[in-house]
Parts: C-alpha cells; structure tokens; sequence
C-alpha cells in the first residue's frame, strides 16, 4: 500500500506491559455513539494501563479498516471492524466470525495484549454489542464491551 503510516505488519512489534502502554486523553462516548474528549475544569482526563487498552479497543471496534489514514499499514492486515457485514443478508454465524477474525488481527497490532477470547455477541437494534477477554502480557485480563453499529 503505497499511502500506509505504519511500515510495520503486527507480526513485527515488541510486546509491552500494560503499565507501559503510556498516557493517553481519555475519550468516551455516548449513548448515541458520538465521543468526546473528557475534560475536568478545561483539562484533559488521562487514563493509562488497563483503562487506555480498554479504550484503545473502544476506538478500534468503531475504526472501519483503512478509512482513517493515520491507521493504514503496510501490512495485509488492517486496524478495525468492517461493520457493513451488519448490512449483508448473511447468516449471523457468519458475521460474528468474522467481527470476532477482524477484532483477534486488530488486537494484534497492540504490544500490550497477548491474546483475546471468550467472544460473545448479542444482537442490539442494528448492530452487535461484542464482549470478549483481553489477556494482557502482564498476566492481567480485562473485560471489553463494545457496541459495533452498522452506520
């Protein structure tokens, strides 16, 4: 891909602890699915550890693979949930499998986690509410929940 940001492939990155994940703002959204950043008397909320993985999964659940150029690799594997097999005519079997295929190559792209699993989908309005375990390399687990919509 001649426009990728990332000349790197998942398989190449270095695992790191949670704990070394680093500050991040803290970003939230609504019941609506906008977000925002979270300010406290006009400063920026951080999280860091287990708190910035869960929303590093939060934002990449909501990332259409290869739609925001910052995230674009050189890899064959792309960053985020194609959420326009929420608007196919395809048996749901097959659409959780590949969100929960979409979520496991996501996820390898962060040095912090070591695997995911225990997938459940539950169906919502137009969309999946997906929760799943992030193991991480420092021998923690973490619950996610996500809403992946199909707009």
């Amino acid at each position: 891909m001649a426009d990728a940001k990332f000349s790197f492939s998942p398989t190449e990155l270095q695992g790191i602890s949670a704990a070394e994940v680093g500050r991040v703002p803290a970003f939230d959204f609504d019941e609506r699915g906008r977000g925002a950043f979270r300010l406290v008397d006009g400063a920026l909320v951080e999280r860091s550890g287990v708190e910035a993985v869960k929303q590093w999964f939060a934002l990449m659940l909501r990332q259409p693979p290869d739609a925001i150029p910052v995230y674009r690799t050189d890899a064959s594997t792309a960053l985020g949930v194609d959420r326009t097999l929420l608007q196919k005519r395809a048996p749901l079997g097959f659409i959780t499998a590949e969100i929960e295929r979409q979520v496991r190559e996501t996820a390898a792209f962060n040095p912090a986690i070591r695997t995911v699993d225990s997938f459940v989908f539950t169906r919502l309005r137009r969309g999946l509410q997906v929760e799943f375990t992030a193991h991480l390399r420092t021998g923690e687990d973490t619950e996610v929940t996500a809403y992946v919509d199909s707009e």
